[in-house]
């Protein structure tokens, strides 16, 4: 290469503010900051075509991720060296899932390698928010509060909107909570304040606590029997009755049903609950073993109806009538909860043109735009990689999926109608109809759905319940 032409290169690099020109794929990258030492592979460092190495996130993600930081690494994904590009992987999977809002969508126009190294990014980070979730959120409050203070202190660290209906809002609790969990703080309010979970009092996703006996009565709350509630996680469960039946005029042996409340903390969302029998097992007194009445029985519940907290009735051999009490019931049951929300967004769809979107687990794909008389018809096919059998067993709940659309102005004009057109394992397609007034490019469609859907599995335990 001539001097006069490296001299050039040199010029026009400095007009583009280039400080890497050693090689023109360079350019739209930065280097490494150099008070950040880099990693020298080992030997075999994988291409994109396999995975790359174990890579552990932030079990503590910042609280504010640094959006340049992130756009830096990202550019960097696309580096010339191998070792660039891992780098800033590793980087970004390190940073945590406070970052996930700030990674670029995968557009048919991302490059086969970005593409690949996002997903798995994507997938990492999400795995890291999915643990996070399904531990208990924790509380510190100490001193002397009035019921309506400490349950909006509650409400703010955890993010779980609660309501008081009743009185008692005004009564006084002494708290001791030092970074305890959700429902240990709430408990501690609940028997001072003489509360209790009312289940079925909203169709908002809320805590609804209200008022149990009478107030002025200091023994009200021993008026029954109590059962000491379990708890793990954002999960609770709280005995509710025992009830035992014989059939007259028959072979059978009767049964018990236990009845019980599972609660979960409100910021969860989950869309449906199985609860398999096969793990239902109790002990009557000190060693009479109990089974299910029906183990191969799996009965779901759809969750998406408000609240947080559903009742579940279970069947039980019949204990000998000389039994005064289960010693333990234990079981477990499967929670599907869905992820975090994104928009998938489809522009310029009056021709009727096919438009897919893929964001995390999720692919939704605007399958046809058509007038339909006075409305337009937008077809839209959601499908989950694993949906965790969410579709198959309660398709209701991705109907409350909000789908709009946006003008030019950012207004946002809402459905006058929807209809399912199509149903699969693990997808669904879904009609909605808008009223457009001028033309129909003017406008954004905006589906808005989770982007994964996880199963929890929970084993409960319960303790010394009183039989009839």
């Amino acid at each position: 290469m001539g001097n006069g032409f490296k001299f050039f290169i040199l010029l026009l690099a400095g007009f583009l503010g280039i400080e890497d020109h050693t090689s023109f794929r360079g350019w739209a990258q930065e280097k490494p900051l150099a008070s950040e030492p880099e990693a020298i592979p080992a030997a075999g460092t994988p291409t994109p075509e396999t995975p790359s190495p174990a890579v552990t996130p932030s079990a503590v993600p910042p609280t504010q991720a640094d959006a340049a930081l992130v756009r830096k690494w990202v550019r960097q994904l696309e580096a010339n060296q191998l070792i660039d590009r891992d780098t800033a992987e590793r980087k970004l999977v390190e940073m945590g899932s406070s970052i996930l809002p700030d990674l670029p969508a995968v557009t048919p126009r991302t490059s086969g390698e970005l593409k690949i190294r996002l997903e798995r990014i994507r997938t990492a980070l999400q795995g890291v928010e999915v643990e996070s979730f399904f531990k208990a959120s924790r509380v510190t409050l100490r001193g002397a509060y009035s019921v309506g203070d400490a349950l909006k202190q509650i409400s703010e660290q955890t993010q779980n909107p609660i309501e008081l209906q009743g009185e008692g809002e005004g009564r006084q609790v002494e708290l001791t909570c030092d970074g305890v969990t959700f429902w240990e703080a709430v408990e501690q309010v609940m028997q001072q304040a003489k509360l209790r979970i009312r289940s079925f009092s909203t169709t908002e996703d809320l805590l609804v606590l209200g008022v149990r006996g009478n107030l002025e009565a200091e023994d009200s709350e021993d008026s029954g029997v109590r059962v000491q509630p379990f708890q793990t996680g954002p999960f609770r469960i709280d005995a509710l009755s025992t009830r035992t039946s014989l059939p007259l005029g028959g072979g059978a042996d009767g049964m018990l049903e236990f009845s019980f409340l599972v609660s979960w903390e409100p910021r969860l969302k989950p869309i449906f609950m199985r609860v398999p029998r096969k793990s239902l097992q109790g002990t009557a007194g000190e060693a009479t073993e109990l089974q299910a009445a029906n183990p191969a029985a799996a009965p779901e519940f759809s969750l998406n109806l408000g609240g947080c907290s559903t009742q579940v009735d279970v069947q039980l051999q019949r204990p000998p009538r000389s039994e005064r009490s289960l010693s333990n019931v234990q079981g477990e049951f499967v929670m599907a909860v869905p992820g975090e929300r994104h928009q998938y967004i489809f522009k310029n769809f009056a021709n009727g043109t096919r438009q897919t979107e893929k964001f995390g687990d999720v692919t939704v794909t605007l399958e046809g735009a058509r007038r339909n008389g006075a409305v337009h018809e937008m077809r839209l096919m959601v499908q989950f990689g694993d949906s965790q059998g969410a579709l198959d067993s309660f398709r209701g709940w991705i109907m409350s999926n909000e789908a709009y659309l946006l003008d030019a102005n950012e207004q946002r004009q809402e459905n006058v109608g929807l209809q399912t057109y199509a149903t699969q394992p693990n997808a669904a397609g879904i009609a909605y109809l808008f009223q457009i007034n001028g033309d129909p490019d003017d406008y954004r469609l905006v589906y808005e759905s989770p982007a994964a859907i996880t199963q929890q599995t929970v084993q409960y335990q319960l303790r010394d319940i009183p039989l009839p």
